[in-house]
C-alpha cells in the first residue's frame, strides 16, 4: 500500500475526528480509511488511535505521530510545489508565525498586493506566543531575536529596527494635558500591554520609568482600540498605528523619547532547495519596508 496516502488518510481522520468525515474529505469510504490506519498501525506496530462507538482518540504514540507526519506531509507538498512552480506560476501554501499583534497590525497590511501579485499563492497566518519557540512547520517567522530558533536549522534575516514610542487619543490629551518630560509620562494613564496595570520600561537613552494605568491586556487590538477611544497613553511602534496617524485618531507624544529598542527578524529554516514563495514574499516585505523607511513611514 501507499505510505503516503495512508499517512494522509491518518492525518485526516485526527482532523475531521472521525472515519466518515475523513473518507469524505479524500472522496471515499469509511471502511477504506479504516483499512489504510490498519495497515500504518501493522507496520509501526503501535496503536495509533482509540477507536468506540461514539468516539476515536488519539493514543500517546499516535498524537506524536500525528505531528511528525503533519509537517513531513507538509515539507512534501512543499517540495512538489516547489518543482512544479520552476517553470510555472509561483503557487502553493505559505505559513507565516507572528505574534497577534505583529500579525494583525503589521503583516496584514503587506499581503493584499502580494496575493494579488501571485493568485496561486495561498498564506497561512499561525499564531505564535511571544518569546516561545514556535512550531518548525512554518516557512517563516517573524520576531524579535529568539536564541532558541538561532540554534536550529533556522537562517535569519533583518527586517527592521524596532523601536517604540508614546501615543495618545487627541481626546486624552484636550482632557489630562500633553507630558513634558519622562517623569511626566509615570503620572499618565498608560495603557498597559501584559497582564498587570504596571510595566518597567527602559528608554533608549537608558533611563528606567514605570508606567501605571487602569487598563492592562494581552489582546493588541483591544489596546489600540482604547488608545483611539482616549483611555490612556499608548506605547508602541509606528508600524502598528499608520492609518491611526493619518486620520488624526492618534498623535505623538513626546516624540523623541523612544523605548524597547530592539531588531524584528524573519526566521526560515535551511534547506536544501530554496523555498520560492518564502523568497517572493521576503522580497516583497523588504521591498515595502524600505520604501516606507525612506518615506520616514517606519
Amino acid at each position: 500500500m501507499d505510505w503516503i496516502l495512508n499517512v494522509k488518510s491518518y492525518v485526516r481522520v485526527v482532523e475531521e475526528g472521525s472515519f466518515n468525515g475523513a473518507a469524505r474529505k479524500l472522496n471515499t469510504t469509511s471502511s477504506a480509511i479504516s483499512k489504510r490506519v490498519n495497515w500504518l498501525e501493522e507496520r509501526i506496530g503501535t496503536q495509533l488511535l482509540k477507536r468506540t462507538t461514539r468516539s476515536i482518540n488519539q493514543t500517546e504514540a499516535g498524537a506524536l505521530f500525528y505531528l511528525r507526519a503533519k509537517d513531513q506531509l507538509d515539507n512534501w507538498q512543499s517540495i512538489i510545489d516547489e518543482t512544479r512552480s520552476v517553470n510555472q506560476t509561483p503557487a502553493g501554501l505559505l505559513k507565516i508565525g507572528a505574534t497577534i499583534a505583529v500579525g494583525s497590525k503589521f503583516l496584514v497590511q503587506y499581503m493584499d498586493d502580494f496575493l494579488e501579485k501571485y493568485p496561486d499563492i495561498k498564506v497561512q497566518l499561525i499564531t505564535t506566543t511571544p518569546g516561545q519557540l514556535p512550531e518548525l512547520g512554518l516557512d517563516l517567522v517573524i520576531s524579535r531575536e529568539l536564541e532558541q530558533l538561532n540554534s536550529l536549522s533556522f537562517k535569519k534575516t533583518p527586517l527592521f529596527e524596532h523601536k517604540a514610542s508614546f501615543y495618545a487619543a487627541p481626546s486624552y490629551l484636550a482632557k489630562h494635558g500633553y507630558p513634558t518630560n519622562e517623569q511626566d509620562l509615570e503620572q499618565h494613564n498608560s495603557l498597559i500591554w501584559g497582564e498587570r496595570p504596571t510595566r518597567e520600561v527602559t528608554l533608549t537613552k537608558g533611563q528606567r520609568i514605570t508606567l501605571n494605568g487602569n487598563f492592562a491586556t494581552t489582546n493588541p487590538e483591544a489596546l489600540f482600540h482604547a488608545a483611539k477611544r482616549g483611555m490612556g497613553v499608548l506605547l508602541t511602534i509606528k508600524a502598528m498605528i499608520k492609518e491611526d496617524l493619518k486620520q488624526g485618531t492618534l498623535v505623538p507624544v513626546l516624540p523623541n523619547i523612544t523605548a524597547d529598542e530592539v531588531m524584528v527578524y524573519a526566521y526560515y529554516p535551511k534547506l536544501d532547495y530554496s523555498h520560492t514563495r518564502t523568497k517572493l514574499f521576503l522580497d516583497h516585505l523588504k521591498d515595502r519596508l524600505d520604501k516606507e523607511r525612506n518615506n520616514q513611514i517606519l
